[in-house]
């Protein structure tokens, strides 16, 4: 019988040996090829492999739009060309499926073997096998980490049942301590490191650092698990002087062969433990503490993306730290490295927003948009002969991934048109709006985030943002249409009333006012209503703008009779004395905006139409609402000199001129980008002559005083 099982074992170890000869003989070797643009940005095409994050869902649509942006249309003179298969994605899918066919040839020896009983002497070659079937179940991701950890607890089952020992009940951590308890015997120690290099790369993945940092606490000597007892200091955490100082055993001539052996995990592991170690920090908002880790990770071997990544993340370390012109030293090193890696070109141009160089800002935008709509650059993932584990598996976290998630076209275009209106550039905005409104036709909204840096607004706000633009650059016709289609869309979802009530008791123990506790169908009607007074608002501008006084004032009496359908009541403990937009909700606050931008335009019509006293009302009206409007207050004052209310003007001047922030600034609040163009429009234009007249007028009357 013994002779029978030693006749299997020398059978079993040809055939181990024999595939691991074959796999490193593969002639196909890994190349950069283009893959779609739908590809995700982090751990190369695909995306989505890697140990981390595996159980987890792929993310699912949020309000806003779907997970992902569906690629663009090609056009019709190009839809029938026949693609020429690219020779070095082939190369990767045959690479592919002969890993696949290892992977089932090592799982079926894999149950051969351990269809025997347990027993010291085929243990290096049970173990052997186990490893390498794990290497290609991992660099594959055909398990999920769950299997691919209770594989490991049945191979140190195994190993505790050949010592008559149960290992029944206990958990992986005791598991490993009572194998090495055991004592392991020489022919024993290079297959259990190769064993215990794959534990800890799972539970690295998986973020069990102080499983981790306890394994191979056992597995070092005793000097080195001596030197580490104590607490970790940021700068020499426990995990990376740790794996520093394992020094697995080496495999001799006459072992069984191994597809990857341990010291090279071990490079792999603390690399890996580095980068995830100096992410959590940054994450947690320690950026010296990360900066310290991901330095170290920065000297280990990783591929091309990884240490993108990694450059990427120094920069962001060194913002935090006040050291912005390292942090570009970084993000340039970055795009050296692999300039296919878009989430620095991305960082690159926040950074240049903070340090207030627009040219910069706009132009690393406008790259990245180039980028992004043309076919991306990666690397064509591939299982390499010598190396199926590498760091971007286990660095390929759902936090990493959403960190580095893929901008959409519609995100990118969107901050470039924002940008260019902010700067005063509004030409250059309206073409990049109407480029991004003609783009959301042609497929879903994607929503991403990158560093929670960025997230679209709302399409109706983004439509009213075109439409401030168009007006701008003098197209109010075109301004006219965009807004129409937010009047057309948000229409059906207003109702002829809209009762917000302010009254919510707050708890017990807030600081403050409360917050209205508004339903999520009344949150989204009081949107609707105030998105389309502010449509009609600046239709009324554009038509004002075009010398069509009777339409402009029809149109912004439509603005303010949506404004009267939202009312605030107070049905709760709040006294009625006190101000109802103290308890509104925080979309209201937008309201007295548009309202006083409103009363203003139409007042200056109803002068252009002759109807002073019509306009003499509304001016009053929008410094009820708005007691800081410049330019109301300057109407006001013209009003009144054109009636010939002089002593009224001459009263109101003295109080109006103790005021420099009204009298010389402009209004400063807050408000939405798309009516900061509009506050612009609505200036008094004869301030300078008027206000000569009233301290003319004022220097008479003293004289005749």
């Amino acid at each position: 019988m013994a002779a029978a099982a030693g006749g299997c074992l020398s059978l079993w170890r040809e055939e181990n040996d024999g595939l691991v000869r074959r796999w490193r003989s593969r002639p196909c070797r890994v190349g950069a090829a283009s893959a779609p643009r739908s590809a995700p940005g982090v751990g190369g095409p695909g995306g989505s492999r890697g140990l981390a994050g595996r159980s987890f869902p792929p993310g699912r649509a949020g309000p806003g739009g779907g997970a992902g942006a569906a690629p663009r249309s090609s056009s019709p003179g190009h839809a029938e060309l026949p693609r020429r298969p690219d020779p070095r994605l082939s190369c990767v899918q045959a690479a592919e499926a002969s890993g696949l066919e290892t992977r089932r040839a090592f799982s079926k020896l894999l149950q051969k073997i351990q269809g025997l009983p347990a027993v010291l002497p085929a243990l290096p070659l049970e173990l052997t096998i186990l490893c390498n079937s794990l290497l290609f179940d991992i660099g594959l991701s055909s398990e999920s980490s769950e299997q691919l950890l209770a594989r490991i607890d049945h191979g140190l089952n195994r190993v505790l049942e050949a010592h008559a020992v149960s290992g029944q009940g206990l958990t992986s951590e005791d598991r490993w301590q009572k194998v090495l308890q055991q004592g392991v015997p020489e022919e024993l120690q290079g297959p259990l490191h190769q064993l215990a290099a794959l534990q800890g790369l799972l539970w690295l993945a998986a973020n069990h650092l102080r499983a981790a940092e306890g394994l191979f606490q056992h597995l070092c000597s005793a000097e080195v698990a001596e030197l580490h007892s104590g607490p970790a200091s940021p700068l020499s955490p426990g995990l990376l002087s740790l794996l520093q100082g394992w020094h697995p055993s080496d495999l001799g001539e006459s072992d069984p062969l191994v597809l990857q052996r341990a010291r090279d995990l071990k490079d792999v592991l603390w690399t890996s433990a580095a980068f995830l170690q100096g992410f959590q920090e940054l994450d947690a908002g320690n950026p010296s503490a990360a900066l310290a880790f991901l330095q170290k990770a920065a000297t280990g071997l990783c591929p091309k993306r990884v240490l993108a990544q990694i450059f990427t993340l120094m920069g962001c370390c060194n913002l935090k730290m006040g050291k912005p012109q390292t942090a570009v030293q970084c993000l340039k090193r970055a795009l050296q490295v692999d300039a296919s890696f878009l989430p620095a070109l991305y960082q690159a141009a926040l950074l240049y927003r903070h340090l207030g160089f627009m040219e910069a800002e706009l132009e690393a935008l406008a790259l990245l948009y180039q980028a992004l709509d043309g076919p991306t650059q990666t690397a064509a993932e591939s299982l390499s002969p010598s190396s199926l584990v590498g760091v971007e598996l286990l660095i390929c976290t759902p936090r990493l991934r959403t960190c580095f998630g893929r901008n959409s076209l519609s995100e990118v275009k969107y901050l470039l048109a924002q940008r260019c209106l902010q700067a005063g550039r509004a030409r250059e905005a309206a073409e990049h709006y109407l480029d991004l409104l003609a783009l959301w036709q042609e497929g879903p909204l994607h929503q991403g985030l990158l560093c929670g840096e960025l997230a679209l607004p709302r399409i109706p706000e983004v439509f009213l943002e075109a439409a401030s633009a168009l007006e701008e650059t003098a197209r109010h016709r075109d301004a006219i249409a965009v807004c129409e289609e937010v009047v057309t869309q948000t229409s059906k979802l207003i109702p002829k009333s809209l009762r917000i009530d302010v009254g919510s008791s707050p708890p017990e123990d807030s600081r403050g006012p409360p917050a209205s506790s508004l339903t999520q169908q009344e949150r989204e009607r009081l949107h609707c209503a105030l998105w389309r007074a502010a449509a009609y608002l600046l239709q009324g501008c554009a038509w004002a703008r075009l010398g069509e006084a009777k339409e402009a004032v029809g149109l912004l009496s439509r603005c303010l009779h949506d404004l009267l359908r939202i009312q605030f009541v107070n049905t709760g403990s709040h006294s009625t004395e006190e101000e109802p937009a103290l308890f509104a909700p925080s979309e209201a606050k937008v309201l007295p905006r548009i309202r006083q931008l409103a009363l203003t335009v139409r007042g200056a019509e109803f002068l252009e139409l002759g109807r002073d006293k019509e306009a003499l009302m509304d001016f009053q009206h929008s410094l009820h609402f708005c007691p800081e409007s410049p330019a109301a207050h300057w109407y006001l004052l013209h009003t009144l000199w054109k009636l010939d209310r002089r002593q009224e003007a001459l009263a109101h001047w003295q109080k109006f001129r103790m005021n420099p922030a009204l009298t010389e600034g402009e209004d400063e609040r807050p408000c939405p980008q798309y009516l900061r163009l509009c506050m612009k429009w609505v200036r008094f234009p004869h301030t300078e002559s008027l206000a000569k007249n009233l301290e003319t007028c004022l220097g008479e009357s003293r004289q005749e005083a």
